[in-house]
């Protein structure tokens, strides 16, 4: 009986000890740009309301803006890839202008792009 209570309690010692699932933060909103790094020694800081942003909805369209004006609109998928790190990555895909690139995605912040092969990345923060 002892080593039967004793064998229960080592169970739930260790399931008491789970690391809870990370939940995935939302990708839906609006973001503005607030940097863009990388490749070849690019380092530019913009300012709040500079009006370069994206709006992701939750129906898998996107609004992206420039000086306040739409650049481009359309649909949009994202492939998280499985991690162990305080922030989500993986690739986001705009297939109407068939472009795909990776991406970072930490509370309310998004980068897309990558500095490998000296490629910029552009820094996003969640305004809405």
């Amino acid at each position: 009986m002892k080593k039967t209570l004793l064998l229960i309690t080592i169970i739930l010692a260790f399931t008491a000890c789970k690391k809870d699932k990370k939940v995935n933060p939302t990708v839906f909103g609006t973001w503005e740009l607030r940097h863009i790094g990388g490749g070849w020694g690019i380092d530019e800081h913009y300012s709040a309301g500079n009006g370069n942003k994206y709006v992701f909805k939750a129906d898998s369209t996107y609004i992206k803006y420039k000086d306040n004006q739409i650049e481009s609109s359309g649909r949009y998928s994202i492939s998280v890839s499985p991690n162990q790190s305080d922030y989500d990555y993986g690739t986001i895909k705009f297939p109407d202008i068939n472009y795909t690139d990776a991406f970072q995605f930490k509370p309310g912040t998004i980068i897309i792009g990558t500095s490998i092969a000296d490629g910029p990345t552009y820094e996003y923060t969640r305004i809405r």
